[in-house]
């Protein structure tokens, strides 16, 4: 599919922007798939654009580890499986700190309204991978942005990002049992309960963790 991005053609500064935006939701999408190899005109043809915004967003994905250079090949990153276990770990630490800080600041018409997003979930089979998502990052990168760290709220969702680009998408036995753990940890930054929040957020990523690592105990090499 063809994917054009308009912006007035003077500005290259939005014309890089808009390449990059459109880049890296490709790569969430999985329209780049990981270990794909990238190419700049063939992109640039596809975006619209001439080849130097495109030249520019693809280094800052590169800089991000989203990309990353196999010789003079330059490639979709792929993510294995140490790299996701330090990933989640990182991810422990800065969100639980995050769901501290969220339990002191966030607001409650933002909590309520991801506490609706969660409740609109009924079922993993109504929903499409992206939607699951869109509703998960709501809920991660909203806590972290309602921590009021700046740095914080970069890391998580760039860390959120490299998750994502690992694979396995959804894990199915774990839509219910991670929606209920979402509620609890709105339920405790609701109750301004910065220890509690921090707490069920931690174990909300050990239970990911495990299930990710239970799910590819089963899943056969290829």
């Amino acid at each position: 599919m063809i994917c054009t991005v308009s912006t007035p053609q003077g500005d290259a500064g939005s014309l890089a922007l808009a390449a990059y935006g459109r880049l890296r939701a490709m790569i969430a999408e999985g329209i780049l798939a990981a270990g794909q190899i990238v190419q700049e005109r063939r992109l640039a043809e596809q975006l619209g654009l001439s080849r130097t915004p495109v030249r520019d967003a693809l280094g800052r994905l590169e800089g991000e580890r989203l990309l990353q250079r196999n010789g003079r090949l330059l490639l979709v990153a792929t993510i294995t499986v140490p790299e996701i276990m330090d990933i989640l770990r990182i991810r422990w630490l800065l969100e639980g700190e995050a769901a501290g800080q969220a339990a002191l600041h966030m607001q409650a018409p933002e909590i309520e309204a991801i506490r609706a997003e969660l409740l609109g979930m009924v079922s993993s089979r109504s929903l499409t991978d992206e939607a699951h998502w869109a509703v998960d990052d709501r809920l991660h990168n909203g806590i972290a942005l309602a921590s009021g760290n700046a740095e914080l709220f970069r890391l998580v969702t760039e860390l959120r990002q490299r998750t994502r680009m690992f694979g396995l998408h959804r894990i199915p036995a774990r839509f219910e049992q991670g929606k209920q753990e979402h509620l609890a940890i709105l339920d405790a930054i609701a109750a301004r309960a910065p220890e509690r929040a921090a707490q069920l957020m931690r174990a909300h990523l050990d239970h990911a963790r495990d299930a990710i690592i239970a799910t590819l105990r089963r899943t056969p090499a290829s």
